[in-house]
């Protein structure tokens, strides 16, 4: 397959599992390209088949997002300030529908997706991309604990919190 016809297969699921981390088109588009551009550059061109490429070019896209999540979070606390001028917002069905496709066959699917993005969304950022890396790009917890480089048994715990907190939020909702 020709880079133009790996690119054009792969680059939306790509984004997606970028801008969930980030939140930030740019940030994420600014990854992906980044990712492509190590496969085309770097001699990884020779993969067995498209499931291989797609996974690699996967991995090195979220670790890409992850690397410029921890790096923003630290200019965030060192300079409060720095994200003022960025595009820093929650993202839509339209932005990421792999999102809307958990929740198929609900009744109020569009009431309850948006209610669940938006609360995902407020989550702090470790909380947020491990959730994120656990329910919508399948890996595991010692997948995710290599890609974070942090101990399985923190990914676990993190991935605890976040879910009880994403479900108390949740649960609030639809108390009031």
């Amino acid at each position: 397959m020709d880079q133009t016809a790996l690119y054009r297969e792969y680059h939306k699921p790509i984004y997606y599992s970028c801008l969930r981390i980030l939140r930030s088109p740019e940030d994420a588009e600014e990854c992906m390209q980044d990712a492509f551009i190590k496969l085309f550059t770097g001699g990884k061109m020779r993969f067995i088949n498209n499931n291989a490429c797609f996974s690699w070019l996967r991995k090195v896209a979220v670790r890409g997002a992850i690397d410029r999540l921890r790096s923003l979070d630290f200019q965030m606390n060192v300079k409060a300030d720095l994200l003022d001028s960025r595009e820093v917002r929650t993202i839509t069905t339209e932005d990421d529908p792999s999102f809307e496709s958990f929740f198929e066959g609900e009744e109020d699917h569009p009431g309850r997706v948006k209610a669940i993005r938006e609360q995902l969304n407020a989550l702090p950022s470790g909380y947020r991309t491990i959730l994120s890396l656990y329910l919508f790009e399948g890996y595991d917890f010692d997948e995710i604990a290599q890609i974070t480089q942090l101990q399985p048994s923190t990914v676990r715990s993190q991935y605890s919190r976040g879910r009880r907190k994403l479900q108390e939020e949740i649960e609030k909702l639809w108390i009031n």
